[in-house]
């Protein structure tokens, strides 16, 4: 498959897996990775609403559009090794992840369809905690992480502790605001902080700093847009 040329967004996490059994887990993992990591895991599904040619779509779209992407290949489930075949022909950073819990090959074959594992990052966990730490430090490791961190020890240098615990909080807020959104109206986006309680002032100056840090782009205007960068 030819390379094609992608332009994703940085914070985006692709994740393929299984629905029956495995999907609940990572969903649970994931809410709580999504507070306290300003990255967006993005599961597609059937209760999306597509039928299975246009829900392929719309998972190859994701995909193109994600930084990275994780596959759960326990039991062997077909649909996640047309997905990671696809990211893989497009060059998409990616993981295998598999559960070694013995429950979780019953009635499954013992080993994934993606036959030659050689050379691909592999990630094995036996339980949900284990799948926890795995993914947590996918999250903490990943570049959009990094460079969201060092931009906001940048920008509270010097503040108070209590300072500094409230910038990450409003900080995060606006990039998880921008969860599967290729960009945003700028005006939406700080009314929509401020429906949370925040005024205004401190809202466009953490987006202004963000800016400057160059973890968001956006603009000072009436028809301004703000995006991940």
């Amino acid at each position: 498959m030819a390379t094609t040329k992608r332009e994703p967004i940085p914070n985006q996490i692709f994740v393929g897996l299984p629905w029956k059994n495995v999907r609940p887990k990572y969903e649970r993992v994931i809410d709580k990775l999504s507070k306290a990591f300003p990255l967006y895991f993005t599961i597609v599904g059937r209760d999306d609403g597509q039928d299975a040619r246009s829900l392929f779509e719309v998972i190859k779209g994701r995909i193109e559009s994600s930084s990275f992407a994780v596959f759960d290949a326990t039991g062997g489930n077909a649909n996640v090794s047309l997905e990671y075949g696809y990211a893989e022909g497009i060059e998409v950073p990616r993981a295998i992840f598999l559960s070694a819990h013995k429950a979780s090959q019953r009635g499954s074959a013992s080993d994934p369809i993606i036959s030659d594992l050689t050379g691909i990052r592999r990630v094995q966990y036996k339980t949900e905690a284990g799948l926890s730490r795995e993914l947590r430090k996918l999250a903490a490791e990943h570049d959009y992480s990094r460079r969201f961190e060092n931009a906001l020890h940048a920008i509270v240098k010097g503040w108070s502790k209590g300072d500094k615990k409230s910038a990450r909080t409003l900080a995060l807020k606006l990039v998880k605001a921008l969860d599967g959104k290729v960009k945003m109206r700028r005006a939406d986006l700080v009314q929509h902080i401020q429906a949370q309680g925040y005024k205004k002032i401190e809202t466009d100056y953490m987006l202004k700093s963000l800016h400057a840090e160059g973890v968001l782009k956006c603009t000072v205007g009436k028809y301004s847009e703000a995006c991940v960068a």
